[in-house]
């Protein structure tokens, strides 16, 4: 991975953490020094402090459970235990009854345990929610945006609640929730299941919400058939999204996306080529310095000349 991919994925992470912490990405950016593993490695730390705290005490209000039918508990939980409580001892409760809980919870309510609980200590209770219910949840989730909540999630889900998922966000959510999703390698299986017209609807939103950062990390994490189509659908966007990727890849240096690009598609790179080579000479000698580091010199196809000036 490039240092500038490399920063992108840190980003990603650094949204993770700013979500755990109740805070805003920007309060945390002096993190972007790190790497995304380091990142990474103190979120689960602060995750693991956070439930750690109170363990002896939610494992007990967890058995005391059993003693009360499902309605008591799942109003108990609203009206006096919070998200936050909530959140903490669903991992706790036996997987039927947590199932059976979560039933008779309001999705609005749900979406909000969404956002404190972590997925892995009630992977099994994720999976076992009703895709119904989760696109109930994932629709109350994009309307608070919360993506990072929906990226933690994805890899719990069942197929057919994934099915839901997907079908209850836009294209532009659908776009920022891959950004941030906790393992991109999932990313192909995800894309897979979509229709094509949603890919070219994704690349639609990329340029109507200026999401190319995201756009190009996604398309960094697929197979080659879906770069394809991903890149046919650039091909037909106007000469203002063409800038607007341009400007993308040099603000970011995000060369190694670009080689996928040129890789794929002789026509895009000629576009992309008419338009790098319009730029005055000192952006373009940073740009092929850049180029120069991330190793993709040589291969770039007709964007090469553009630089070099050749």
């Amino acid at each position: 991975m490039s240092r500038a991919a490399e920063q992108v994925q840190t980003r990603a992470e650094i949204l993770k953490l700013a979500r755990l912490l109740g805070r805003e990405a920007d309060e945390l950016s002096y993190l972007e020094v790190l790497t995304p593993a380091d990142v990474r490695r103190l979120r689960d730390g602060v995750t693991e402090s956070l439930y750690d705290a109170h363990d002896g005490s939610l494992r007990k209000l967890a058995a005391a459970s059993r003693l009360l039918p499902s309605s008591l508990i799942a109003t108990i939980a609203e009206r006096a235990f919070g998200p936050l409580l909530s959140a903490r001892v669903a991992g706790l409760l036996d997987l039927d009854r947590a199932v059976e809980v979560s039933g008779r919870l309001a999705p609005a309510f749900l979406a909000e345990v969404a956002g404190e609980l972590d997925p892995r200590r009630a992977s099994e209770l994720i999976a076992s929610i009703p895709p119904r219910l989760i696109g109930q949840i994932t629709r109350e989730l994009a309307l608070r945006d919360d993506y990072v909540t929906m990226g933690r999630f994805v890899g719990h889900l069942s197929d057919g609640a994934i099915i839901a998922a997907l079908s209850a966000l836009d294209d532009a959510a659908l776009l920022r929730v891959a950004f941030v999703l906790e393992d991109k390698q999932q990313l192909r299986t995800l894309v897979a299941t979509l229709p094509r017209a949603r890919v070219r609807g994704i690349i639609a939103a990329a340029a109507a919400e200026e999401l190319w950062v995201e756009a190009l990390d996604l398309l960094h994490h697929l197979a080659p058939a879906q770069r394809r189509d991903m890149i046919k659908a650039t091909l037909a966007l106007d000469d203002a999204a063409l800038e607007a990727i341009v400007q993308t890849v040099l603000d970011h240096a995000l060369w190694p996306e670009v080689l996928l690009i040129a890789e794929h598609d002789g026509a895009l790179q000629d576009r992309l080529a008419e338009r790098l080579a319009s730029l005055p000479v000192r952006r373009r000698r940073a740009a092929l310095r850049d180029a120069r580091d991330a190793g993709v010199l040589g291969r770039l196809g007709a964007i090469e000349p553009a630089l070099t000036g050749a």
